[in-house]
């Protein structure tokens, strides 16, 4: 049987989306440098308008670009999303919760992990009062800038069928769904950044044959979808493991 044409096509969505990440990279590390000036900026992006517009996301990108934010914008926004970055660094050692916290960086944004101790007693989806004053401090880094964000419910592979959850898929759900609540009222973002979803206990990140490796599937996933956050994330964080490059859209 012959291809598709859609699948024939397949390549292009990769291709446009690495040249589009590509860009938007060079935009940030271009700016975060001294000296930058306005009409240096310009010929950066007129240059990439000219030489990427074989592709149209990626000049959609550039028209973004350059039509919401101004270069001095955006070296504000990266010094402020640092100091955010550091202040919950800070929090999480001082509430002695840094063990139960974490972050990792994506290829579009970040990833925050919260342990299921921190967040739910067992087999309840009701937000542990510890759980609530670290989202409100997640909703301090985000700030007031509206972002996508992704809250994904895992569990172990121990049945659960009683009247609240007929399987571990519902309880993720249930749990995902308090997290987004609970975030979107701290920040106050418009309830269409955010997506709730869970994928039970068939993602585990551990053997369930051990009751430690449970304790780690059992956990509730935050995607910052944020390349601002990424990078000044990456510049006040160190990371001595390898970057990992991720979509929990389509791994």
């Amino acid at each position: 049987m012959g291809k598709s044409e859609g699948d024939s096509q397949g390549w292009l969505v990769t291709y446009s989306d690495l040249v589009t990440l590509i860009l938007t990279f060079f935009v940030l590390l271009y700016t975060m440098t001294s000296g930058v000036e306005k009409t240096s900026f310009n010929s950066f992006i007129q240059y990439f308008q000219k030489n990427a517009g074989f592709l149209p996301e990626s000049q959609a990108a550039v028209e973004s670009i350059e039509n919401k934010i101004e270069p001095e914008q955006l070296e504000q926004m990266m010094e402020e999303q640092m100091e955010r970055w550091e202040a919950f660094a800070d929090f999480l050692h001082e509430q002695d919760v840094a063990s139960e916290v974490d972050i990792q960086l994506l290829r579009d944004g970040v990833k925050i992990t919260l342990s299921d101790s921190l967040t739910f007693e067992s087999g309840s989806s009701e937000l542990l009062p510890e759980a609530k004053i670290v989202l409100q401090q997640v909703a301090e880094v985000l700030g007031e800038r509206e972002i996508d964000i992704e809250v994904q419910g895992h569990t172990d592979n121990v049945p659960i069928s009683n009247m609240l959850f007929q399987s571990n898929w519902h309880l993720g759900a249930a749990r995902s769904v308090s997290v987004v609540q609970y975030l979107q009222a701290q920040a106050d973002m418009a309830p269409s950044h955010f997506k709730a979803s869970s994928f039970g206990e068939y993602r585990p990140v551990s053997e369930n044959e051990t009751a430690d490796g449970r304790r780690r599937n059992r956990r509730v996933e935050i995607y910052l979808k944020d390349l601002i956050a990424r990078g000044a994330l990456e510049a006040v964080l160190p990371f001595d493991e390898p970057i990992p490059v991720y979509n929990p859209t389509t791994n």
